[in-house]
């Protein structure tokens, strides 16, 4: 008899795995069998024919059939690639691993293969990258799953440890028999064994169908279980206009129509005595934090605490400056708490927050430990809120005293369409702010590697004419060993400083820093006393320094379409124009270059949110999360915005939740019995993601 698992079993026992690559799982988020199940593929690729060399297309997905030709080790510009070259007579395609230089021994010329992967062109070259090579066609037919991937963990290894996982493992069914049979449901083995090998479309649909409809219904029934969320009593909060006419009026800029409109759907929701449950969503530079510190100072003028919650600390830092440049002159006494601060400090902050001399308090999870407790706080903000579980919210609510709860304001920057947003959040009203307070030009460009001394000359010039700042970014703290030919922020500075002319002062920023020194440098570029910020992404959220007009993105290759476009909002902080570059390789996946060109094209975030769908696959399942979005396990919602199938049965799943609870609250009758263990387990392993 083979192996038997079961779902806690730790990925390292499966026969195939072991320690090393348990290691590697671990960066896939991986590390349970059930873990394993639920890592979704991205896409799916059905390959029932044999396609010509010379007729593959660009950017395709092709199983082919060839003869090996040439064998060739290139080291040319730095570079370690095995190059296996093949023909079947109508042309020729170079099979390439990089890094792999053992995969030359595998093969020899005149040996007859199969390769399966996507097709490159360059000029007259076709290439496959990473490619998947067998000697037989059936190996490679089909319709296959294509995973997540990290380095050294290729899509045809996972496969090969779920196809274990699924001949040796007990899934129980986790949906009461009465759902299956009312919705049309499948079975949760069978729904995994569809996702993980179909042999049609129409599988992967009802496996999708199924998992999708109980991951949502579980997640309506958390945030109304237990009656921790739903319509709660609070203190009716009216605005008096002590602090916010004040505030609105020092603003350097005019509140923007879809400002204004939510602030004034959170001031009706506020003047009410049951509990704002409101959703604010903003696009890049439209201003999000304005409405968000209007909330928290209606709060105040009332006599009451706000609390804002960040899921990083970097990001609670960022808002802790700019809530102070606004509040500290109206006398608004605002707070930061985190939990890397020593003991000291937490405990005087947690002193002024008990006492209520605090009046506005941010932080991270550091906000919903026991050890907090608020004076009276009224309002509570959940920033980024796709980054918090719901057992986090939760606890954040029930710091209201008195069995009252603080009106509940969450924001997000990720763009969601609005059915999406009414749906996937519930019972929150949603606001939301599309028009930006200023009215930015921005030239966008792509730049190749071999230009980059032009840029910065460019940049140079610009500088020392203008007067204006600048922001260089690099994907890396420090020089890595796996990623050749990418810049460290480290190495970056060391460049810019050796390289700027003497009167151009270069500063650096980056999430190693300690909080202190991150601000001082932060301080000195925002005054004006350094030109030239090179950073990583800590700067994506919050910096406001509207004298920065350029931005230079290094590797931007190797960002994602949200992140470009946060970054990208740092310099649309005034109406005057603004340039965004972006260098990369010349050489790049298809999907780098089809991201950069959307970035490069379109400046509206909801748009570009749309675009970026387009290009990943609108049937793609996230496995790693992107910056700026929000996924049920397994299931990506941005996925959703584009099935209406889907999108119509998480309106189902919204009123059966709310149907199951109506007739047993506590889910303790027997047929529910399945539900309410799994969300007991839910409740068990929730942790917060702190970015």
């Amino acid at each position: 008899m083979g192996q038997r698992l079961s779902l806690d079993t730790a990925i390292q026992f499966v026969k195939g795995v072991g320690p090393k690559r348990a290691k590697l799982f671990e960066k896939l988020g991986v590390r349970t069998v059930e873990d394993l199940l639920y890592l979704f593929p991205r896409r799916y690729v059905e390959r029932e024919t044999v396609k010509l060399i010379g007729r593959l297309e660009k950017g395709k997905e092709a199983l082919v059939k060839g003869k090996v030709v040439d064998k060739i080790r290139n080291t040319a510009a730095g570079r370690r690639e095995a190059i296996i070259r093949i023909s079947d007579g109508t042309g020729t395609l170079e099979l390439v691993w990089r890094g792999m230089d053992y995969m030359l021994s595998r093969f020899h010329v005149g040996q007859v293969l199969y390769a399966a992967g996507r097709v490159y062109i360059y000029g007259n070259r076709r290439r496959m990258y990473f490619p998947e090579v067998e000697e037989e066609a059936k190996e490679l037919k089909g319709i296959l799953p294509i995973y997540p991937q990290t380095e050294g963990l290729s899509s045809k290894v996972i496969r090969s440890v779920i196809e274990r996982i699924l001949n040796a493992v007990d899934i129980p069914e986790t949906l009461p028999q009465y759902i299956l049979k009312s919705r049309g449901l499948i079975e949760r083995s069978r729904a995994f064994q569809y996702i993980h090998r179909p042999k049609s479309r129409e599988e992967i649909r009802q496996g999708k169908r199924r998992m999708f409809y109980e991951e949502l219904l579980k997640f309506y029934l958390r945030l109304n279980w237990g009656a921790k969320f739903g319509r709660r009593k609070a203190v009716p909060l009216k605005k008096t206009g002590e602090l916010t006419d004040p505030f609105l009026k020092g603003l350097p800029f005019t509140p923007t129509r879809d400002q204004l409109r939510a602030m004034e759907e959170i001031e009706q929701d506020m003047a009410k005595k049951e509990a704002m449950h409101r959703l604010l969503q903003g696009d890049v530079g439209s201003g999000k934090t304005v409405v968000l510190l209007y909330a928290a100072l209606i709060a105040v003028e009332n006599g009451y605490q706000a609390a804002i919650m960040a899921p990083t600390e970097i990001l609670a830092e960022q808002l802790f400056m700019v809530a102070e440049s606004f509040l500290r002159p109206l006398g608004v006494n605002v707070v930061l708490l985190t939990s890397s601060f020593r003991n000291r400090t937490k405990r005087s902050i947690r002193m002024q927050i008990v006492t209520g001399l605090a009046q506005v308090i941010i932080g991270t999870h550091a906000l919903i430990t026991d050890e907090t407790e608020f004076r009276n706080l009224a309002v509570a903000i959940v920033d980024e809120q796709h980054r918090f579980g719901v057992a986090q919210r939760a606890r954040l609510l029930e710091k209201g005293k008195e069995g009252l709860f603080p009106h509940f304001l969450v924001s997000t920057a990720t763009p969601i369409p609005r059915t999406l947003a009414l749906t996937v959040y519930g019972d929150l009203e949603v606001s939301r702010i599309k028009e930006r307070p200023f009215k930015t030009k921005v030239f966008n460009r792509i730049v190749f590697k071999k230009h980059r001394s032009q840029v910065y000359k460019f940049l140079f010039g610009k500088v020392k004419e203008t007067g204006k700042q600048a922001y260089v970014i690099a994907p890396l703290v420090e020089e890595s060993e796996k990623l050749e030919n990418v810049k460290s922020v480290l190495e970056l500075y060391d460049e810019l400083r050796a390289a700027a002319p003497p009167d151009i002062e270069v500063g650096l920023v980056h999430g190693k820093m300690a909080y202190e020194e991150r601000k001082k440098e932060m301080e000195r570029f925002r005054r004006g006393e350094v030109q030239i910020l090179v950073a990583t992404t800590v700067i994506e959220v919050g910096v406001d320094v509207p004298n920065a007009k350029y931005m230079v993105v290094e590797d931007a290759n190797r960002f994602g379409i949200a992140q470009l476009h946060q970054l990208r909002g740092r310099i649309m902080r005034s109406d005057e124009p603004a340039f965004f570059v972006m260098i990369a390789p010349e050489r790049m996946s298809y999907e780098a270059r089809m991201r950069l060109k959307a970035v490069a094209n379109i400046t509206d975030g909801f748009v570009l949110a749309e675009e970026d769908l387009k290009i990943r696959g609108p049937g793609e399942l996230l496995g790693t999360r992107q910056h700026g979005e929000f996924a049920l396990r397994g299931i990506s919602l941005s996925e959703v915005s584009f099935d209406p199938l889907l999108l119509q049965m998480a309106e189902v799943c919204r009123k059966d939740a709310r149907r199951i609870l109506q007739r047993d609250p506590d889910l303790s009758k027997p047929e529910n019995s399945l539900l309410r263990e799994a969300l007991e387990k839910m409740e068990l392993d929730e942790v917060v993601d702190v970015g």
